[in-house]
């Protein structure tokens, strides 16, 4: 096991639909499946992913065959969201 510093740039988080809906279901002034609950729930989701880091240093003890598994779950550790992906380097 070695450990890496590694740099985390452009990380583009999983954030779904059915993960914010439930903010807006039983809402009086908006009706679900409207389209103004749908412009909601985008929003949200565009919110949510401005306020979480696109740079993060990280240090990962591992095996480099491993290392992009580890920078990915270290990553939804740090910030609670799965991720799609993300560009990273060694340094």
């Amino acid at each position: 096991m070695k450990e890496y510093k590694i740099k985390v740039t452009s990380v583009d988080y999983c954030i779904e639909e059915e993960d914010v809906c439930w903010q807006f279901d039983n809402q009086a002034d908006l009706e679900e499946d409207s389209d103004e609950y749908y412009d909601a729930i985008h929003q949200e989701i565009k919110r949510i992913k401005e306020s979480l880091p696109q740079t993060m240093l990280l240090e990962i003890g591992c095996d480099k065959t491993d290392l992009e598994d580890m920078v990915v779950d270290a990553i939804s550790n740090e910030t609670g969201w799965l991720i799609n992906g993300c560009t990273y380097e060694i340094i």
